[in-house]
């Protein structure tokens, strides 16, 4: 991992990027850790319990440049606070249950006509990354149904 930390650090640096270091400590922290999701309350409380002395506003400032330059996804997951989802892997979706919470991931290729229309009649290349809906499970729609 850290050869392939390296390699992004540098590519980041030829793009014109600045790599602080709260930004790297962040980039490290967000791609060894084995969690899919980061509030920027996790991502602050993990570098502390490393030693590192960075505040809150910091972090924050670092997840947005990080998404703006398209490393991590921000997603509403209904949790009441953000989640950031390191964008290096598989991408994955999440379907939200509003009644039980139950999360069903799915895959991203359910989005690939959905780009294709956006560009072909808008123009507009969505960057659609890490995305929520929410609705309601089989389960729940069906006891919804039969007034359960």
């Amino acid at each position: 991992m850290p050869d392939e930390i390296e390699t992004l650090l540098e590519e980041l640096r030829s793009r014109g990027y600045r790599i602080t270091m709260q930004r790297r400590l962040v980039i490290e922290m967000l791609s060894a850790s084995t969690e899919s999701h980061h509030s920027c309350e996790a991502v602050t409380e993990a570098l502390a319990a490393q030693g590192a002395r960075i505040d809150h506003a910091t972090v924050y400032r670092v997840l947005q440049w990080l998404k703006d330059v398209g490393l991590i996804a921000q997603t509403d997951l209904g949790e009441g606070r953000d989640v950031y989802s390191w964008l290096g892997g598989e991408r994955h979706h999440h379907l939200i249950c509003l009644n039980c919470g139950r999360v069903i991931s799915v895959d991203d290729s359910l989005f690939d006509s959905l780009r294709r229309i956006l560009l072909k009649d808008y123009g507009f290349q969505a960057r659609i990354e890490h995305f929520a809906i929410f609705g309601l499970c089989q389960d729940c729609a069906e006891k919804t149904a039969s007034g359960e």
